[in-house]
């Protein structure tokens, strides 16, 4: 799988403002982050911060790549079925 729209921010804003902007026009894109307690060098965001911002506009996380340096890059990307089963979260308000 090719690595597509790679995203490397230092802060979750950034993150949210991506989404933002993108989300209706975009099916997917590569954000690069970290799942371990000290933070890699480079750009990257921690996991749960990813994940929550996907979630927030409706995204949900899938692949994983992992880097030497530490960092992983995980792919999100919306929903593709309308009947997909959503938690409740999906349903709160931006």
């Amino acid at each position: 799988m090719e690595i597509v729209d790679l995203l490397e921010y230092s802060e979750r804003a950034q993150l949210r403002e991506w989404f933002e902007r993108n989300a209706a026009s975009q099916k997917c894109c590569w954000v690069a982050m970290y799942r371990s307690k000290t933070k890699p060098e480079g750009l990257c965001l921690p996991y749960l911060d990813v994940v929550e911002e996907a979630l927030c506009f409706g995204w949900i996380d899938s692949t994983l790549k992992r880097l030497p340096d530490d960092r992983g890059y995980r792919r999100s990307g919306e929903y593709t079925k309308a009947s997909s089963a959503r938690s409740d979260l999906l349903s709160l308000p931006r």
